[in-house]
């Protein structure tokens, strides 16, 4: 089972995607009438604010560390566990039941 490494997968998330479509329609805004695209450069600052906020409070920008890698060492530490006692046993099969 591949597991993307976790510094890898912050630079390939999706945050980043929907970052730049933003910006691109706060720019075509911005060009078509400047107190629309005022208004949404506006919203898209407050909705980034309070993203970055969240995202300090409580997630990956907290500094606490992640739930999910402690889960994926122990899952292979149990896959390598596994192998090492098929290995025993099939080198071993006399004490087999």
């Amino acid at each position: 089972m591949p597991v993307p490494s976790e510094r890898l997968t912050r630079w390939i998330s999706p945050t980043w995607l929907v970052s730049g479509a933003a910006l691109a329609a706060d720019g075509l805004l911005l060009n078509f009438d400047l107190r629309l695209g005022l208004a949404a450069i506006v919203l898209t600052v407050v909705v980034a604010l309070v993203w970055l906020y969240i995202a300090v409070r409580f997630g990956s920008l907290s500094g606490v560390p992640s739930v999910r890698s402690p889960l994926v060492e122990r899952a292979r530490q149990q896959a390598a566990n596994r192998r090492q006692a098929e290995a025993q046993t099939d080198a071993d099969p006399s004490s087999t039941p």
